[in-house]
């Protein structure tokens, strides 16, 4: 049987980037949060087995489709081990999860990435104190060049991942009473073993959706009572109290293997977050940044670049082949349907690429930096008059590149009618295949205004889907208000390998 693995972790800490460069693969990388929403299987260099890139959560208990990807995974699949990645920066916000995992009880390996990050801001880990508080084998990497991820498929290779032993906290007498009362039902109701029952407890108590799907109605139906019963003898909610225990064996495990800096220096980018995301200049700021990246396309390097490769394959190139074909004898038919039709037919096609090229180089520029996040933020509330939010803007930013990625994307979108928007709206922005068909026309018909036309083209279509949203939430599909929430991302120079 083939060994499989799994990658888990928070949202935007390097999961994609890490199964990139862990099987030699190519997939979609960007610096925002809910850029993978399904698994994607890859295999493992070194012939180790399978990897699976998991969507990014922050804890078991799924809020959106893509986050039960995960947590159906782990309950139904089999597996070797997990990688866990984690933001080495974010230690406190991340070992959430890494909790929840130990409890698990899988085997478990971690990925401790960003942590040139993390040098960058000040902070210091000391590595072999926070592995052994841990009890889990730990690996510095830097995902986005590949630093690291050598020695993580050795620990692969020769099993080096942690025991099948799991964690188990101490909640307090009146969980830990419940939680016993729970596995009881679990081990003599069903097929469960008494390892998995515990982590099934747990997160039964934490009211997670994917639960009810795992058991059956009658055992439910019992163990429903034992969790309502519960919640009368607690002052606080049950996931208030487990948190705080959580919480505080993290402030242990952090005691004296972390430092931070002063916050001056670990909060620079909120400084920078003042000017680009201000209710007043933000959005100016970013019609600025996109007049910029259309006319540089257009004016200064990719149109220049197109009629320079046009002027090369219609005169110098075509010349020289016609100068062959005669010299070999080629029957005027024959040259005739190189010349005109394959040369002339694809040379068409190749004299658009450097424009888009030049376009979709920066656009990655701005994904990578983080400040598409950004935007997403900046857009919420003119969303909002549009029956969307925030979160819908990302798929439809992605939506410039392609149109099928940016319907994926919307997978991402708690509110089932605000996917289903999002979704239907997506086709309206201007993906890459139409990019040539508007240059064509520009070059013929706007040739003084190239980059105001097509910026006006991509402006164009934003609008027109924001007006089909109206007619769909105000006329078709009753609007639910939503509540958007998103992570702004680190600032960070875009990596030459993502670009």
């Amino acid at each position: 049987m083939t060994n499989s693995y799994c990658i888990l972790g928070n949202p935007n800490v390097g999961k994609t980037s890490l199964f990139n460069a862990l099987t030699g693969t190519y997939e979609y990388v960007g610096n925002w949060s809910g850029v993978t929403v399904e698994k994607k299987v890859g295999r493992l260099k070194q012939h180790i087995g399978d990897l699976v890139d998991l969507p990014g959560i922050y804890e078991l208990s799924p809020i959106s489709k893509d986050e039960m990807v995960v947590t159906d995974y782990l309950l139904n699949s089999q597996f070797s081990g997990m990688i866990n990645i984690i933001d080495a920066s974010q230690l406190k916000r991340n070992l959430q999860l890494t909790v929840q995992l130990m409890e698990l009880g899988a085997p478990l390996i971690i990925g401790l990435n960003m942590v040139d990050v993390a040098t960058k801001r000040g902070i210091r880990i000391n590595q072999q104190a926070l592995m052994k508080k841990l009890k889990l084998p730990l690996l510095p990497i830097i995902a986005r060049n590949g630093k690291g991820t050598h020695q993580l498929l050795d620990s692969l290779k020769d099993n080096g991942l942690s025991k099948n032993r799991p964690l188990k906290l101490n909640y307090g007498k009146h969980i830990e009473a419940t939680i016993s009362q729970i596995e009881a039902h679990l081990t003599s109701s069903t097929s469960i073993d008494k390892q998995l029952a515990r982590f099934i407890s747990i997160q039964f108590l934490l009211e997670n959706p994917k639960i009810h799907d795992f058991l059956d109605d009658a055992v439910l139906k019992e163990i429903t009572l034992l969790r309502q019963n519960l919640s009368e003898e607690l002052d606080n909610s049950i996931r208030d109290e487990i948190q705080a225990i959580r919480n505080t064996y993290i402030d242990n495990i952090l005691k004296d293997t972390v430092e931070y800096p002063d916050e001056e220096r670990q909060y620079f980018t909120h400084r920078i977050d003042r000017i680009l995301t201000n209710k007043y200049l933000g959005i100016p700021i970013f019609l600025i940044i996109m007049w910029l990246i259309f006319h540089v396309t257009f004016t200064w390097i990719g149109t220049p670049i197109s009629d320079a490769l046009d002027e090369f394959l219609g005169g110098t190139f075509t010349d020289t082949v016609s100068n062959l074909m005669d010299k070999l004898g080629l029957v005027p038919f024959l040259q005739d349907l190189i010349n005109d039709g394959i040369i002339a037919g694809v040379g068409a096609v190749l004299v658009f690429v450097p424009q888009i090229l030049v376009l979709f180089f920066f656009i990655s520029l701005l994904e990578d930096s983080g400040y598409m996040s950004r935007i997403a933020i900046l857009m919420d509330r003119i969303m909002e008059y549009f029956g969307l939010s925030g979160k819908s803007f990302i798929p439809m930013i992605i939506g410039f590149g392609c149109n099928v990625p940016s319907i994926m994307a919307a997978r991402s979108i708690e509110s089932e009618k605000e996917r289903l928007t999002t979704i239907l709206i997506a086709p309206f922005m201007s993906c890459s295949a139409r990019l040539p068909v508007y240059a064509l026309f520009v070059g013929v018909f706007f040739e003084s205004h190239q980059a105001l036309i097509v910026l006006s083209l991509y402006v164009l279509g934003i609008v027109v889907a924001l007006l089909t949203s109206v007619l769909l939430t105000k006329k078709v599909l009753k609007n639910d208000d939503s509540v958007f929430i998103v992570e702004l991302p680190t600032y960070r120079l875009p990596s030459v390998k993502t670009l």
